[in-house]
Parts: structure tokens; sequence; C-alpha cells
């Protein structure tokens, strides 16, 4: 029996099981209310709009909203709290999608849930225009990215820039 290949699938497994935050990407705010993203340098809200953190998990309903009311709840926020919260780019949102996480059975979103818990699987609005009157979104029933009419409804989770 060769035991360095059995360690080695071992380790793949562990690793892969570790929560992204464990592995340096993320880190997570002494409230829990923030999650700053090494890698791309912004820093997430942790919970979806609408849902409050309730010390070890998001709780609440995620606001679904047509696109201009989205900037409206953005404007509100960042007016509220005095930081330059804003929708995230269509790059910046799809980077946290991850399909392995994603269980539709199960209603377990395609994200870390260890750093973005109970995000629900729904498509999550982006800056990014696609067009006249489509913005684009990332579901993360299954992680796709795509196009919606601005007056359809969707999820929202603000970010805004480290500094």
């Amino acid at each position: 029996m060769n035991t360095l290949p059995s360690l080695l699938l071992a380790f793949a497994a562990l690793a892969a099981s570790l929560p992204v935050a464990a592995q340096g990407r993320f880190t997570v705010s002494g409230d829990g209310l923030e999650v700053a993203d090494k890698k791309s340098g912004v820093i997430w809200a942790r919970c979806a709009e609408g849902m409050e953190w309730k010390g070890k998990t998001c709780q609440g309903r995620a606001l679904q909203v047509p696109y201009p009311a989205a900037q409206a709840r953005v404007a509100e926020v960042a007016a509220r709290t005095g930081k330059a919260w804003r929708l995230p780019t269509i790059k910046e949102l799809v980077a946290l999608a991850n399909p392995a996480e994603a269980d539709p059975s199960a209603n377990i979103a395609a994200i870390d849930a260890t750093v973005f818990p109970a995000t629900p699987p729904l498509r999550f609005w982006t800056s990014s225009n696609a067009g006249p009157h489509y913005y684009m979104y990332v579901g993360f029933k299954d992680g796709e990215a795509g196009e919606n009419s601005r007056s359809i409804p969707a999820a929202l989770r603000l970010v805004r820039d480290n500094k």
C-alpha cells in the first residue's frame, strides 16, 4: 500500500473542506458585519441587503428589488453609514460564486457559507450595464451570470473599496 498518494488525497480533501476564510482570502471584521477580500481589495457586506447579522449567521429575508430601487437602496445605506457602499461589478461578484458549494435541493447558495452565511440562492444585481435597460446579475443558485431587465427584482450584496 502506497501511503503517499493516500496522504495527498487526505490533504487535498482537508484543504477543500476548509472555508475560504481559513485559506486566507477573506478576513471577517470583529463585529462580523463585513468581510475584507484580500484577492480583490474590497470589503463586502456579509449579509444580503434586508438580512441582519445575528452573531453567527445572517437572518431575515433578502430584499429583492428592481434595479432603480437597488440604486436608491445603495445610496440610502451609504448616506446612513457614512461608508461608500456600492453595487459590485460583474467581475467582483462572479468572483464570489462557487458552484461547488451549491445544493439547490437544500436551498444552499453557490458561495462560501462560512464567510457569507445564509446567502439565499437568488440573482444578485451588479453595477455592470448590459445595454439599454439591462444590467448584469450573478445567480447564486448555481453561480451563473447573465442579464436582467432593470424592472425585474433581484437581491443586493453591497461592496466598497478598502480605503
